[in-house]
């Protein structure tokens, strides 16, 4: 905020920076950026209340952590999604990447609109909390140099994988970890805090890690459920269903209907990572004459419009435990006009793929 208060004075611009960032901060905190980019706008908004700022802030960053299952190459969902489908990595994140953008700057006019019917000026409180916080900041050259350490990052973890995944034969979801593991010991070296790094991992080992075994225990469930699918004729079934549609409303294909797929398992409580998981398993089984790519898209539709209106799951429950508002307002109340707006779009362009490209 020191570095880039000229350019985010206005509601609009402030919106803009936090639905961006937020996807930046999910390449290493996942779903964990939510909370975290919330606390940092309360915390620059921390006198505004009322439902008006509640949807301001709840918004920006549910809704930039949703357009980032689509495009960032650190996300479970997509990473597995890109390597079972066998797609190529980089036209898969710059087709999600344009598709977020899109989506940013969709964002952008509904919360203008939004702002206009609950009738509040954003802007005049906005003005005066990042004015009151720029009298607290640090001195400019530490400033300067947090930033230029964060690009710096950033740039060396996502280049890093990008560059090795065209040059080495590893599966993507092996290859991430070790990159991370690498990643992370070099900073630590750098930094001279290998003592730091050696408390960090002991206290995970013997604390934290025990938190994962729910996650663990869901992932072996998804794998027995798929091989259990595997065994039968369920594969089948579903395809035969979408040719049948598609005699009664010929335009209709599976592209339109996989997002579907993942936002109804989502309304069960199955996350991104579970669903693709499912769903991967499934589309391996079957042929779809489609570009990988694309159907990489039509999927990743589905986890984003998932995570934005389903109140059950993790991105959403995260949420409404740190602003108080209930999950199913977080969710369908305020994002399903947005998640209707971000399917006709892609699916726009995923269908004039197929029928024209």
């Amino acid at each position: 905020m020191g570095l880039g208060h000229r350019f985010l004075n206005t509601s609009r611009k402030f919106y803009f920076g936090i639905i961006s960032f937020t996807q930046i901060i999910s390449y290493f905190l996942l779903f964990g950026s939510i909370p975290m980019m919330y606390q940092f706008v309360n915390m620059i908004l921390k006198d505004e209340k009322g439902e008006a700022w509640e949807h301001f802030k709840g918004t920006a960053v549910l809704r930039g952590f949703a357009l980032s299952v689509m495009w960032v190459i650190s996300i479970p969902s997509f990473a597995f999604v890109v390597e079972v489908m066998d797609a190529n990595l980089g036209i898969s994140i710059v087709q999600g990447m344009m598709v977020a953008i899109c989506g940013i700057f969709i964002a952008l006019i509904f919360s203008k609109f939004e702002e206009k019917k609950y009738g509040v000026n954003l802007t005049t409180g906005l003005t005066s909390e990042i004015e009151d916080l720029l009298r607290h900041t640090t001195n400019k050259r530490e400033v300067n140099r947090h930033s230029i350490e964060f690009i710096v990052l950033f740039i060396s973890l996502f280049g890093s994988i990008f560059i090795l995944n065209a040059f080495v034969e590893m599966e993507l979801l092996v290859l991430i970890p070790m990159v991370v593991m690498i990643w992370i010991i070099a900073y630590y070296v750098f930094k001279r805090r290998l003592n730091k790094l050696y408390e960090t991992a002991k206290t995970y080992i013997q604390k934290d890690m025990v938190s994962q075994s729910y996650q663990l225990c869901v992932m072996l469930g998804a794998g027995i459920l798929i091989f259990a699918l595997s065994q039968t004729g369920f594969a089948s079934i579903v395809v035969d269903g979408v040719y049948s549609l598609q005699e009664i409303i010929p335009f209709l294909n599976v592209l339109y209907l996989l997002p579907f797929m993942v936002i109804i398992l989502g309304f069960f409580g199955l996350g991104p990572l579970t669903v693709m998981v499912l769903v991967g398993g499934i589309l391996e089984t079957i042929y779809l004459p489609y570009p990988p790519e694309l159907i990489v898209l039509a999927v990743t539709l589905g986890s984003s419009i998932s995570i934005l209106l389903s109140p059950v799951l993790m991105p959403i429950i995260v949420l409404s435990g740190t602003n108080g508002l209930s999950g199913f307002k977080n969710g369908m109340v305020f994002n399903w006009k947005f998640a209707l707006v971000i399917y006709v779009m892609v699916m726009g362009y995923v269908q004039g793929r197929v029928y024209f490209g």
